[in-house]
């Protein structure tokens, strides 16, 4: 029966972040972007159009990693990476996040130029919480395993990383889409709600319903591997829920019991 309270309460948790969420700016700016994007007549000389880009005030879409303004995107590159982030040969593809300008940008600036996994961690970890969404990063962390591996360190490089993924996910991880990950983004909240009901009702087992969180969660970490912050991610998790014991409480049997 306790077990049973703390799957309940877990789920309860996981919908009230994920109702927070719904009304996060950061996600509605990626859906707005979607939507720009998807309205716009690709017909002709008419193309959606890339906004300008600041360098002064966000310089990391000028690094060469990304190279925004230098080189900006077109309609093609994001309708190759909807479908696959990675690059070519393979590998991460820091220039794919030229298609969230300007979001990120402070956090995004500490992992991929800086490579200071501590400052990302810490500005992420407060613009989440501005935003109410500590609650839905820490059954993500815990889901998706971040909080088992020893693998990520300080010293992790990109190129680390890249070979984690491949241990971890295989191939997977170099095919998966920015659309894909858009996918996870926008049916999260449903997902959740409709797990809870059927917790309740009887129709599906706490371990079919890690299964599913499961299977979303490996989307959103496959999506980090493919766009170059798999490292940072993991050590964001590690550093600000894997050892809290507010999260562990609430979230950390979803760690061990998915994998």
């Amino acid at each position: 029966q306790q077990q049973q309270q703390q799957q309940q309460s877990v789920l309860q948790g996981e919908v009230k972040a994920e109702a927070q969420e719904s009304g996060d700016s950061t996600s509605q700016d990626l859906s707005d972007a979607a939507s720009a994007e998807e309205e716009a007549e690709w017909d002709g000389e008419e193309e959606f159009q890339e906004p300008t880009i600041n360098c002064t005030e966000h310089g990391v879409f000028c690094d060469p990693k990304t190279n925004c303004a230098a080189n900006p995107i077109t309609a093609a590159d994001r309708a190759v990476w909807g479908k696959k982030l990675a690059t070519k040969d393979g590998h991460a593809n820091t220039r794919s996040w030229c298609m969230v300008y300007p979001l990120y940008a402070n956090s995004l600036g500490k992992c991929i130029v800086d490579d200071d996994k501590t400052e990302y961690a810490r500005i992420m970890y407060e613009d989440q919480a501005k935003s109410n969404l500590n609650a839905a990063d820490a059954v993500y962390c815990f889901v998706a395993g971040h909080c088992n591996s020893s693998d990520v360190t300080l010293s992790t490089t990109e190129q680390d990383a890249e070979k984690i993924c491949d241990a971890k996910y295989g191939k997977r991880w170099k095919n998966v889409g920015w659309d894909d990950f858009m996918g996870v983004v926008s049916r999260a909240q449903k997902t959740l709600r409709d797990g809870q009901q059927a917790l309740r009702d009887g129709n599906k087992t706490w371990s079919e319903l890690l299964k599913l969180a499961r299977k979303e969660a490996e989307i959103s970490a496959m999506t980090s591997c493919a766009m170059g912050i798999y490292q940072c991610d993991v050590f964001y998790c590690k550093n600000n829920y894997c050892n809290n014991d507010l999260y562990r409480s609430q979230f950390g049997n979803m760690s061990w019991a998915s994998h």
